[in-house]
């Protein structure tokens, strides 16, 4: 069976190379350089709208367009109702509200938070597959709720080591009952991981139950393909300890009275998204490139 394959042009991979190459650009050190002149809900738009492209045009090279819909319409549904919920009646992510800074909303969610979910969900998506060596379709339909578990930590991992500065310094939402990791409640994390692992594996499951005649015909990327979503997740993970090492020093005062230096909280995000974030990556990079034992 002939398949015309997208990602083995020239062209196509060009174009992902330029996408990861602006937002590295935009990560360390345009999107401060602006900040002055832009307004942070500007920022935040440039900012999902490189991942977005990303997400689309690496997503296209592999998927078939059903299947980048359904994880679109997936992950939009699953994230917005659990957030509204959560917005509404504590569930899953504790009481908390956006600030009116983050843009328009979709009942009480800002519009942007739906191709973060989308465009970071995707790339540790990704990098799971990576990490477990589902280079293929034809790997779909085996250990499909393991897989969406592991994306759902791989995915988590990103919120815990930036929702600190998120809520504490950057004040994008807040919590009605502050929590323990320097204000944002455990229920957030827990909430995190629910929420994840229903949209991983709701697609997860979409995915094992396609039965294509020629699903187990469709080749393999090579490895820059995957590895072009494993440096979005690392560039995504130092663009934060970059900007962690820029804040400035101020007092934070947190909705319950507790006093946090801000300093604290940068180092404390740092260190974290090093042992998460970045050896996640680096772990999948060994598993990409490792020697294949026969």
């Amino acid at each position: 069976m002939k398949q015309s394959v997208i990602f083995k042009s020239s062209n196509y991979s060009l174009s992902l190379w330029i996408v990861i190459g602006v937002y590295a650009v935009w990560s360390f050190g345009l999107q401060q350089a602006l900040a002055p002149v832009l307004e942070p809900f500007t920022r935040n738009l440039l900012e999902q709208g490189l991942l977005t492209a990303f997400f689309l045009i690496h997503a296209f090279g592999y998927f078939k367009p059903r299947e980048v819909l359904a994880f679109a319409l997936i992950c939009f549904v699953v994230s917005n109702l659990l957030e509204n919920t959560s917005v509404l009646y504590g569930f899953p992510f504790g009481y908390f509200y956006h600030s009116t800074a983050t843009g328009p909303r979709l009942f009480n969610i800002p519009w942007l938070a739906t191709p973060t979910y989308m465009a970071m969900g995707y790339t540790s998506w990704m990098v799971t597959q990576v990490l477990l060596e589902r280079f293929r379709p034809v790997h779909w339909p085996k250990s499909f709720i393991s897989t969406a578990l592991v994306a759902s930590f791989v995915f988590s991992m990103w919120d815990f080591c930036n929702d600190a500065v998120f809520h504490t310094i950057n004040k994008a939402f807040f919590y009605r009952f502050p929590g323990p990791w320097f204000g944002v409640p455990v229920s957030n994390f827990l909430g995190w991981l629910l929420t994840t692992f229903i949209f991983f594996g709701l697609f997860s499951f979409y995915l094992s139950k396609r039965k294509e005649t020629g699903l187990s015909f469709r080749p393999a990327p090579a490895k820059t393909y995957w590895l072009q979503a494993v440096l979005v997740y690392l560039i995504n993970a130092g663009a934060s300890m970059y900007r962690n090492a820029n804040g400035k020093s101020f007092p934070v005062t947190l909705s319950n009275g507790d006093i946090w230096q801000s300093e604290v909280i940068y180092t404390a995000m740092t260190l974290t998204t090093m042992f998460t974030m970045v050896f996640i990556s680096i772990f999948a990079i060994i598993q990409l490139y490792k020697k294949q034992v026969i």
